[in-house]
C-alpha cells in the first residue's frame, strides 16, 4: 500500500494536469489587493509539511456578508492535490464562507474529471480531493470560532491531518471496508501502522451500523403507505429514491434528506432538502422534482406531494 502511494506515476487527465502545469489560484493575496477589494484577510493552515500534506487557504471577505471575493492557497504534498484545491479556490469564489461547506466529494471530483464516465484521479489518489474538501471545512470552522467536540480535534494517523470525526464521515460517505480503502480516500494509516487497530474499529462500526440500517429496511411493513408511522414512511421513501433518481444526484455531486412527512387533508407531503451541487441547481425544483415525485406516487401513494423547503 506504501509503494502503491509513493511510487504511483501514471499519466493524469487534460483537465488535473492543466490544473497542475498551469495553476491560476496558487500563491498569496497581498494587503494591496484586500484594500481594493474593500475585504478583510483571512488565513487558515491546514496539516503540515512533516505530515506530507499542508494547505494555507487565503481568503479575501467582504466582511458584512463572509462572501469570499478572491482565494487563493499554497500546498506541498501531492501534485493531484494542486489540481484539487485550484479547482476549489475557483468554487469558493462568491460563495459565502459558510456555504464552501457544501460542497461535495462527488461534485469536485466531477468537476475534475475530462468526460462523465472515467474518473478524475486513481483510486491511491482520491484523498487529495477528500483532503481539499476537509481543509475548507476546517477553514469555516476557524473563521466562524465553531466549538469543537472531541472527535474533531483528535488526530488519530501521523499521516493524515484529519480528525476523528472527519474519517468516520468519510467511512459512511464511500462505504469503506477496508484498510487500503481508507488509505485511498483520506490517506489515514498507509504510513502509520500504529493507528490500523483504531482504524479497524471504526471500519466494524460503520458495518454494523449498515446492518441496522438493511434490517430496519426488512422490517418495512406489507401495509399501505398511509397507514404507515413516520419512520416506516421515510424508511420506504428513501428505499424507493434509492432504486430511482439517488444515483443520479449523486453522479451530479448532490443528493436529497428527507426530512418530514405529514398527511395534509387527503394529500400527503414530503418535505425534503437538496444537498450539495442538488441545492443550488435550478433543475432541483422542476424536472428533479417531478421525477422523484413521479417515482413516489407511483410506488408509495398517488397522492404524495414532494416539497423541497
Amino acid at each position: 500500500m506504501i509503494d502503491e502511494l509513493i511510487n504511483y506515476k501514471e499519466p493524469y487527465g487534460i483537465k488535473v494536469s492543466m490544473f497542475i502545469n498551469e495553476p491560476k489560484h496558487a500563491g498569496i493575496i497581498t494587503n494591496d489587493e484586500v484594500k481594493e477589494l474593500n475585504a478583510t484577510l483571512f488565513t487558515h493552515t491546514y496539516g503540515s509539511e512533516a505530515i506530507g500534506e499542508k494547505i494555507t487557504w487565503y481568503w479575501a471577505i467582504n466582511p458584512e456578508d463572509d462572501t469570499i471575493l478572491m482565494a487563493r492557497y499554497t500546498y506541498f504534498g501531492s501534485p493531484a492535490g494542486i489540481a484539487a484545491c485550484d479547482m476549489l479556490a475557483l468554487l469558493c469564489k462568491n460563495k459565502t464562507v459558510q456555504d464552501t461547506t457544501a460542497m461535495t466529494y462527488q461534485g469536485l471530483e466531477r468537476f475534475l474529471r475530462d468526460n462523465p464516465t472515467t474518473p478524475a484521479l486513481a483510486p491511491c489518489e482520491n484523498y487529495v480531493i477528500t483532503l481539499a474538501l476537509d481543509s475548507i471545512t476546517q477553514a469555516s470552522h476557524s473563521y466562524y470560532g465553531t466549538a469543537l467536540g472531541r472527535d474533531d480535534l483528535t488526530i488519530p494517523c501521523k499521516d493524515t491531518p484529519m480528525s476523528l470525526s472527519a474519517l468516520k464521515k468519510s467511512i459512511i460517505l464511500h462505504n469503506i471496508q477496508t484498510l487500503k480503502e481508507l488509505a485511498h480516500y483520506t490517506k489515514a494509516g498507509y504510513k502509520d501502522h500504529s493507528c490500523h487497530e483504531r482504524l479497524e474499529e471504526l471500519l466494524l462500526s460503520n458495518q454494523k451500523a449498515i446492518e441496522v440500517e438493511k434490517e430496519e429496511a426488512l422490517k418495512i411493513p406489507d401495509i399501505p403507505f398511509r397507514q404507515m408511522d413516520s419512520k416506516q414512511k421515510i424508511v420506504a421513501i428513501n428505499k424507493e429514491i434509492d432504486g430511482s433518481v439517488r444515483q443520479f444526484l449523486i453522479m451530479d455531486g448532490g443528493d436529497i434528506e428527507i426530512l418530514d412527512v405529514k398527511e395534509n387533508g387527503e394529500n400527503i407531503d414530503i418535505y425534503v432538502r437538496y444537498l450539495g451541487a442538488c441545492s443550488g441547481c435550478a433543475s432541483s425544483s422542476t424536472s428533479t422534482l417531478f421525477a422523484i415525485e413521479n417515482a413516489l406516487k407511483e410506488k408509495l401513494d398517488d397522492k404524495i406531494r414532494v416539497l423541497p423547503i
